[in-house]
């Protein structure tokens, strides 16, 4: 199995592509595609294998730069032999051509991406965009073309990965184009009213059952594919470290504060921060735990999609609080994870007996945390992302 790297993709791919296998990320009209590819390839050639690229929408210049801005440097694996291009976009724009191989004439583009099949075993080849294709090739001699290159690929244990933009085309080549494939990946806008992200699902894979989750994502540049959360949650009773655990998570995120005469500071509004973790980035709030401020609580709770419950654990007397104020961002209905802070201190309670004291269901994690030794942070996230993405 050769791992993409893309966060979540290999989870639903049961663990990565095949060797021989071809992979289709199939886009809607204005979904950023091509990172699928390009970071699929960066982490074999990483991991020591060879590949190619195969270009007829950008010159091989245009691709390199590309890889610059997502902080991968291409043009070292060029010039060590471990990758290189199959140019089949420069000659038809009047500009020099470049690459290992290049297309003059369409009617070589088969054979000669054969060739470079053939110079990567057990590697990876990226053809990119098929749209381009079927506009010089046509529909049913694009099929062709597409079986030959997954039979050559195959039988040399090379991973074709292709990159699709959907276009005005016949549902029926849609549907041959998909089923020349192993695995299909559709990339797409969700919308709500308004556009509000771009998600991908894994609709179908030859080895494996896959999750039919649709995952949210962001390009980022530098960075490439991230795991996009819209909005997590940071809520519990006062002085439980709501502000403290957002800061650990989030060390840019920013607090608004009051000092009161003779006490430490305490949240009044909110903390915002944004977090980066495992390939994952998310915009997290958080919210001030005393009553007065529930009418905050109630606007900072819509449109979250998990929770974390901080609790002080030396202070059972505050987890009434800490359940109402879960009901009252309507926490019950989303993912969430009680976060059981103060864990360093000799009477803390242990996360059974705080289980028991609060009466939660088991399917709810309670993790130990000590914001003050930095333990307990990283566990706390896992927990809560594997929820929102099982």
């Amino acid at each position: 199995m050769k791992t993409t790297h893309i966060p979540k993709l290999d989870d639903f791919l049961g663990g990565g592509i095949p060797e021989g296998s071809s992979i289709l990320f199939s886009a809607n009209p204005g979904v950023e595609c091509e990172a699928f590819g390009y970071q699929t390839l960066q982490s074999r050639l990483e991991d020591g294998d060879q590949g190619f690229i195969f270009t007829n929408v950008a010159e091989p210049s245009d691709i390199t730069y590309e890889f610059d801005k997502f902080g991968w440097d291409l043009e070292d694996s060029v010039d060590e032999g471990n990758a290189f291009f199959v140019d089949g976009s420069s000659y038809f724009i009047g500009a020099p051509v470049s690459g290992k191989y290049y297309v003059k004439d369409y009617s070589e583009v088969e054979e000669v991406v054969i060739k470079a099949i053939g110079d990567v075993p057990n590697g990876v080849g990226v053809i990119n965009n098929l749209s381009t294709l079927i506009d010089y090739q046509g529909d049913e001699e694009t099929v062709r073309i597409i079986n030959k290159w997954n039979q050559v690929a195959k039988e040399l244990g090379t991973i074709l990965i292709y990159i699709f933009t959907q276009w005005d085309y016949e549902k029926g080549l849609i549907h041959k184009i998909e089923e020349a494939m192993d695995c299909v990946v559709n990339l797409s806008t969700i919308e709500e009213r308004v556009i509000i992200g771009q998600g991908f699902m894994v609709t179908g894979a030859s080895w494996t059952k896959p999750s039919s989750s649709m995952v949210l994502f962001n390009i980022l540049r530098p960075g490439g594919v991230k795991i996009f959360i819209p909005k997590l949650l940071v809520t519990g009773p006062y002085n439980a470290g709501k502000s403290s655990f957002v800061k650990q998570i989030a060390p840019d995120s920013v607090s608004v504060d009051r000092m009161a005469l003779g006490q430490v500071p305490t949240t009044i509004a909110m903390d915002i921060g944004h977090v980066e973790h495992k390939g994952f980035i998310a915009d997290v709030f958080g919210t001030p735990g005393q009553e007065r401020f529930d009418l905050i609580l109630d606007v900072l709770s819509k449109e979250a999609v998990g929770a974390f419950i901080l609790v002080d654990s030396t202070a059972p007397k505050t987890f009434a609080r800490a359940k109402e104020m879960m009901k009252r961002c309507k926490a019950e209905a989303i993912p969430k994870v009680i976060v059981a802070n103060k864990q360093d201190l000799p009477d803390a309670l242990s996360t059974d007996e705080i289980r028991k004291v609060m009466n939660t269901d088991q399917s709810i994690p309670i993790v130990p945390v000590s914001l003050l030794n930095n333990e307990g942070i990283d566990e706390a996230m896992d927990a809560l992302l594997e929820i929102l993405y099982k």
